[in-house]
């Protein structure tokens, strides 16, 4: 699997958040990137908070590139 590298953006249209499945609304930013892995493609949007938990999750684990379920976890706290 491959993944671009994450991108902040600020939503012109709604969004679903991929870890909490919260809204994302337009006019909030929020990171983005794409994976492709053996001819199937797809784009992750997540909240920066989540994304952030995610990556202080994955910290503790040694770093490196993580996995999530989509839709179930709890919105990450902002900053």
């Amino acid at each position: 699997m491959h993944c671009t590298d994450t991108e902040t953006h600020v939503a012109r249209k709604a969004h679903r958040c991929m870890s909490c499945g919260e809204l994302i609304a337009v006019g909030d930013k929020y990171n983005r990137w794409r994976c492709y892995d053996s001819g199937d493609a797809g784009t992750v949007k997540m909240h920066p908070e989540c994304y952030t938990a995610h990556c202080e999750s994955a910290e503790g684990l040694g770093g490196g590139p993580w996995e999530f379920s989509p839709y179930s976890h709890q919105r990450g706290s902002a900053a």
